[in-house]
């Protein structure tokens, strides 16, 4: 029977006075391909006189201890139970033990009966996962560009829910990770974002790959629009909807913010109005809250190097970068050749077979109907190429100079040089049709053109560029 065991340790220790003890488990899971199943999981003990099974899932077997022999022993329930409803799919097993002088020692061991996917050949900086209750095993040993990372162990940097991606862990070169079920809906995953990061040998966090956990399929029928002869996504890289319906479907569709050139996405804002600008909870995956940094540009931090090993630091930028994140080797092919489709960097921060699209995706589209005073409640545009269209959420950006989310909704400044600091790439004559030529460089419009939410359209021409602003943006095949 195929048995999937997760190699991380489990420790639990607890001490009163001078008498303390230890229980480590060799692993904080044990996954079954199948039901009926059996397995072990060997442990360590230190000072400790009994140890015995406290609790365990509804229908399973009680988990034998062998104390002498540092293993515990699992059995899984059958097919017929769990589909009787007389034992369920997943479960913890509790563990209490005690000390010679009495003092208690407990720990804790996840067991499943659940699908392992291996998707480590599909290298690449982010991965869309789908499927619930599932075991996913990615490459951790390269970058998105196939080149290798001497990784030591993994860990969740930041996640959207605490526990939301569980059991991470790195055997033979590979990292897994657990993702379970929707609350409300078991046919349905546990929609989220995460991080994983990978490590060194000396704790040094050397690479990260975004898990974009959603039941969205861009392969799916109607998951994708065709413009400009490119298939984009038909939403945001990390959005969980692209639907203007209801407060919380504006909220979900707005996706992840990217400094440009960054592989590492910045979570959204905490509210579908953003007013205030603070961004969304993160937890690490010990459930911890984690928190974005700040940092000014600077010949140490305005790096690739630097942004790589540090993506929870949003990096501002200065003056004597013009603005931008680098403070050197500032390109507009960061992440890809704006020229080139088959062209796709180590920084490129789409799922695999995907990268960021090109400006030439979004040449002359133009605004679907005559706008209108109130379109701001639309929080955003549905946009067309003469042949297809999609809707564009106005997802707002984080401040180039600060950090700060902004203009999900900002009226428009009476004065101009505010207006320019306020709003990101947008039709400025709506209705008119959007150029990747100037006046706005390739590389803003790529990459804000699903930043804006527009109050009363006013007239202008073309398009507006703002001071490089991460922002959201689609892929492209």
């Amino acid at each position: 029977m195929a048995v999937v065991v997760t190699a991380a340790g489990f420790v639990v220790a607890c001490s009163k006075d001078k008498d303390s003890g230890k229980i480590t488990l060799d692993s904080p899971a044990v996954f079954f391909a199948q039901a009926g199943g059996s397995a072990t999981v060997g442990f360590t003990a230190q000072n400790i006189k009994t140890l015995s099974a406290t609790s365990k899932p509804t229908g399973w077997d009680e988990a034998v201890v062998d104390l002498a022999g540092a293993m515990i022993s699992v059995k899984a329930p059958s097919s017929e139970d769990i589909e009787s409803g007389d034992a369920v799919k997943t479960g913890s097993f509790s563990f209490t033990g005690y000390t010679p002088g009495g003092t208690l020692v407990s720990a804790t061991l996840f067991a499943g009966i659940v699908t392992t996917k291996d998707i480590s050949a599909e290298v690449a900086n982010s991965y869309i996962v789908t499927e619930p209750e599932t075991n996913y095993l990615i490459d951790a040993t390269r970058k998105g560009d196939g080149s290798q990372l001497a990784t030591s162990y993994v860990d969740v940097v930041w996640q959207t829910a605490s526990g939301f991606v569980q059991y991470a862990d790195f055997e033979d070169g590979k990292a897994s990770f657990y993702i379970g079920a929707d609350s409300d809906d078991a046919t349905k995953i546990k929609q989220g974002n995460a991080v994983i990061g990978a490590y060194d040998a000396d704790g040094e966090l050397i690479w990260s790959w975004h898990i974009w956990a959603t039941d969205y399929d861009p392969d799916a029928e109607g998951g994708t629009v065709d413009f400009n002869g490119y298939t984009l996504m038909n939403r945001n890289l990390g959005a969980l909807a692209n639907d203007n319906s209801t407060t919380d479907k504006i909220l979900a569709s707005y996706g992840l913010y990217y400094q440009w050139g960054r592989k590492d996405p910045f979570i959204g804002p905490n509210t579908y109005q953003g007013s205030e600008g603070s961004g969304a909870s993160m937890y690490s995956g010990s459930g911890s809250r984690v928190y974005l940094k700040m940092s000014e540009s600077s010949a140490e931090t305005g790096t690739m190097e630097y942004a790589i090993r540090n993506p929870l630091v949003f990096i501002t930028g200065v003056a004597d970068t013009d603005n931008d994140w680098l403070w050197s080797g500032r390109s507009d092919q960061l992440w890809s050749a704006d020229d080139n489709v088959a062209d796709k960097s180590v920084n490129d921060p789409c799922p695999y077979g995907w990268r960021v699209a090109p400006s030439g995706a979004f040449d002359n589209l133009a605004i679907v109907g005559t706008p209108a005073v109130g379109d701001e409640a639309k929080y955003g545009w549905t946009l067309t190429d003469g042949n297809a269209e999609s809707f564009f959420i106005g997802a707002g950006r984080r401040r180039y100079d600060n950090g700060k989310i902004l203009n999900i909704y900002n009226p428009l400044p009476k004065v101009r040089s505010d207006a320019m600091e306020a709003q990101p790439c947008r039709p400025r004559n709506p209705g008119k049709a959007f150029s990747g030529r100037p006046p706005c460089p390739a590389r803003r419009l790529r990459h804000s053109i699903s930043g804006s939410r527009n109050s009363t359209p006013r007239p202008a021409s073309k398009i507006r560029c703002p001071m490089p602003a991460p922002t959201a943006f689609r892929c492209v095949v």
